[in-house]
């Protein structure tokens, strides 16, 4: 089933293709609008880095080469932030905002692997999982509102506070929560990102392979993100027959901004729960800069939320 997936992204000449994303039940508006009041939310419940760092402008440079390989009429109004995070970690909301923590820069060991990351996150949303994913449970609106009540909580829960668990609804709920099929569609398509952005995506099933290999202590992001089996002979199978390029191999300026990220203070998830309950990172934010500023779209009717103040 996993490897019939493959088959998806291939043309008769071996070049690939990206497949159709489908349809959701959560039309493009809706996934925009509830995307980006979560990513709203995260700047309130868990610090993130100001728009200046060195590691928030790469990962946005990072990001904008990986966007440009998507088709226009499937893409999506990407963001993208940093979280000063120890854990390895990543993930992208409905509609585009992703959230990189910086556990992620420092344990890559090249912009590769680092891409494919970034790479397979934008595979869900451009695959609109966790879209899809709505119409199985509930309604789009009852979920909406499920999502604004536990965001807007401060009661004690099993993460320390509702409002810090507010997250994890959002973005390991309803969002991270995938299935084996979707952790499959979502490498298929990170290849094809990698690979048309001049990376060799090779580097991504490194890179988990890697994770994996850290046994039962391993990262946030694998148990985020469901082994879909045979990782990494899936993406070689995927990629043998695509026509050889020149990869991207310039590493100067991943390896200074890692260094850097190296010298950041970075909070473990437990330390980020209990500043959530105290509402400590949205001071923090604010002090250092760190503003959500969603997007002007000019095609969308609904004017997209702004960070509130606490």
């Amino acid at each position: 089933m996993i490897l019939l997936l493959a088959s998806l992204a291939f043309t008769a000449v071996g070049i690939p293709q990206f497949p159709d994303p489908g349809k959701a039940s959560m039309g493009r508006q809706q996934q925009i609008q509830m995307g980006f009041q979560a990513a709203s939310q995260v700047y309130q419940q868990m610090p993130v880095l100001a728009d200046r760092s060195p590691e928030t402008q790469y990962i946005r440079n990072v990001g904008k080469r990986l966007v440009t390989t998507i088709p226009p009429q499937h893409s999506w109004p990407f963001e993208f932030h940093v979280i000063p995070q120890k854990e390895i970690n990543a993930f992208a909301l409905p509609g585009g905002p992703m959230f990189v923590n910086v556990g992620t820069i420092t344990a890559a060991s090249n912009e590769a692997e680092l891409a494919g990351v970034m790479a397979h996150e934008m595979s869900h949303v451009y695959m609109q999982h966790s879209a899809k994913q709505t119409g199985k449970a509930q309604t789009t609106e009852e979920i909406a509102g499920i999502a604004g009540a536990i965001l807007g909580s401060t009661t004690k829960g099993p993460m320390g506070s509702l409002a810090q668990e507010g997250v994890k609804f959002g973005a390991e709920g309803l969002i991270l929560k995938y299935s084996r099929t979707d952790e499959a569609q979502a490498d298929s398509v990170g290849a094809i990102i990698l690979y048309k952005a001049g990376y060799n995506p090779q580097a991504m099933a490194d890179f988990f392979k890697k994770l994996a290999s850290q046994g039962s202590s391993g990262p946030q992001f694998l148990s985020d993100h469901p082994n879909p089996g045979n990782r990494e002979g899936a993406i070689q199978k995927e990629i043998a027959a695509w026509p050889p390029q020149k990869y991207n191999t310039a590493e100067a300026t991943f390896l200074t901004v890692r260094k850097h990220a190296m010298s950041v203070r970075g909070y473990s998830a437990a330390e980020i729960a209990q500043g959530a309950k105290n509402g400590e990172w949205a001071k923090l934010n604010r002090q250092s800069g760190a503003v959500f500023k969603p997007p002007v779209l000019a095609s969308e009717k609904t004017p997209l939320p702004t960070a509130t103040k606490k």
